[in-house]
């Protein structure tokens, strides 16, 4: 993908992009406040105080978070209007927060940040909008530790056999779908009693969550985007989709293992039917799906996931 398309993309639809990723008006579910959800998860876990470079750092909603964790972070992006997005978010952090937080304005291939020196690379919705996957893995590399994590989100390829979607279609007129079948069978793994337990607990408690309004207009069904703007997105870009399978071939190039992947955005049911229900209750009750998004099976029903990789320390790929 030509990197002038998308930085035209973005700086046409940087408002857009963040209010839509963050908030869930309407029928929106907001992929970016739960990919954050999940980095924050997985990183907790790895210490207090980590050395963190967010690649397409886009509003800055990410590193933000990562700060306020006690993490410093590095955030990188190319577009003007998101740099100045996260710039502004970033200035509404308490002064020592500020301090963990620098905010880069510059294509990802150009950075000039130290080798080998971070304990952890995010890359959430970016690669997708790369001409070829190796690009993100060799930076990845090249700016981590041994032993360093690397978490990079995908639109979901897999997903595509069970969406009943045009990509759908597409996938059937490619002859594509066979392979990708094969792929979600082999996701089919059994859930533990204390992760189904998780899940029906949410469906005992979703009734809480619904929203109980009797009667919507038209504002309620409008998006986050729609709100700030009639037409919300000026330039339409789709970005490329990945499956778990051809995303660890490219990390495995790169000196790469993988520790787990996420299910992020979950469909209870086929998503056509979302807009055929009140806005909020599709999401809503798919959120319950959560409780697995840990597991293999989530990336059946996901349309976006989230991969863990670690950095090995073999010699050769220290070169």
């Amino acid at each position: 993908m030509a990197k002038s398309v998308v930085k035209k993309y973005f700086e046409e639809n940087a408002e857009s992009w963040v209010a839509d990723g963050y908030g869930d008006d309407g029928y929106t579910y907001p992929v970016g406040h739960h990919r954050t959800r999940i980095v924050l998860k997985v990183l907790s876990g790895l210490g207090n105080s980590l050395k963190v470079v967010d690649l397409g750092c886009g509003g800055g909603q990410l590193s933000c978070a990562l700060a306020e964790s006690g993490h410093t972070v590095v955030g990188i992006d190319q577009s003007d209007k998101m740099v100045n997005i996260a710039q502004k978010n970033r200035s509404t952090l308490p002064a020592k927060l500020q301090k963990r937080i620098n905010i880069i304005r510059c294509p990802i291939e150009s950075n000039n940040l130290k080798e080998h020196s971070f304990d952890a690379v995010t890359a959430m919705g970016l690669i997708g909008y790369l001409r070829d996957d190796n690009i993100l893995f060799k930076i990845a590399h090249r700016l981590l530790k041994p032993n360093g994590i690397f978490l990079v989100s995908c639109r979901n390829r897999l997903f595509n056999m069970v969406s009943i979607t045009p990509k759908t279609k597409r996938e059937i007129r490619s002859k594509t779908a066979m392979p990708l079948i094969s792929e979600l069978e082999s996701l089919y793994k059994t859930v533990s009693k204390k992760d189904a337990d998780e899940l029906v607990q949410r469906f005992k408690h979703i009734t809480a969550s619904l929203p109980n309004k009797t009667m919507y207009g038209k504002m309620d069904m409008l998006s986050p985007a729609e709100k700030l703007n009639a037409n919300p997105y000026r330039t339409q870009v789709e970005a490329r989709q990945h499956t778990p399978k051809n995303l660890l071939r490219t990390a495995m190039k790169f000196g790469f293992s993988n520790k787990a992947y996420y299910g992020v955005h979950p469909h209870i049911i086929a998503p056509p039917a979302n807009r055929l229900l009140p806005p909020g209750i599709f999401n809503k009750i798919s959120n319950c799906l959560e409780a697995l998004e840990h597991l293999p099976v989530s990336l059946i029903w996901s349309s976006v996931f989230i991969g863990v990789f670690k950095k090995k320390k073999e010699k050769n790929h220290e070169k």
